[in-house]
């Protein structure tokens, strides 16, 4: 709620231009980019601190346990943190500051950060995706390099089963979000398109 009046003042900001630069803090706009700027920075190192944790995990894994299987799950850890984390990295790059300090610097930058956004919301799928191919490529392998591990695999095949239904409840939860924030914050952003480039 706070996200949408800022954006909304944002906006009548803006629109008003120079007639309501008298009444308007000069550094409010720069205050609430900022701000948001400050929220990127924080998700960023959250993210790179679930990073860190989950390095550390698969490093312990392939300290304490020699087999190929832990060496498997271990480098597959890995990557996919790895993939995570560089994506996010560039993901964010040019987003922190606007080009200048025109109300358009400041719109093309909102309008960017949007569109990466998207992009992060399809990049999350597709890891997500590429997750769950990689633990259905794991039954036959199971089967084939590790047999006496198999049984004990399918046995526990339920419990696998209702822990993708709750991450997957939760990723169809969090990008409903996400996509409802994004589509309200881009129709304002459409309109204030409009009204700075008439015609």
């Amino acid at each position: 709620m706070n996200d949408a009046v800022n954006w909304d003042t944002l906006t009548r900001i803006w629109l008003g231009g120079e007639q309501d630069a008298a009444s308007v803090d000069p550094h409010d706009i720069r205050r609430r980019v900022r701000s948001e700027s400050r929220r990127m920075l924080l998700g960023t190192l959250l993210e790179y601190a679930v990073g860190l944790a989950l390095v550390c995990l698969a490093a312990w894994t392939l300290a304490t346990d020699k087999s190929l299987q832990s060496f498997v799950w271990g480098f597959a850890l890995l990557w996919f943190t790895a993939t995570a984390l560089q994506f996010s990295s560039s993901n964010r790059r040019g987003l922190w500051e606007p080009a200048g300090h025109s109300t358009r610097d400041y719109l093309a930058l909102a309008r960017e950060r949007l569109r990466r956004r998207r992009l992060a919301l399809r990049f999350a799928w597709l890891l997500y995706a590429l997750e769950v191919l990689f633990l259905l490529a794991w039954y036959p392998a199971s089967w084939f390099f590790w047999p006496e591990e198999f049984w004990p695999l399918i046995e526990r095949t339920p419990e696998v089963i209702g822990a993708l239904a709750l991450v997957t409840l939760a990723i169809v939860g969090w990008s409903v979000h996400v996509s409802q924030r994004i589509r309200t914050e881009g129709a304002g952003l459409a309109r204030l398109q409009q009204e700075l480039e008439p015609g």
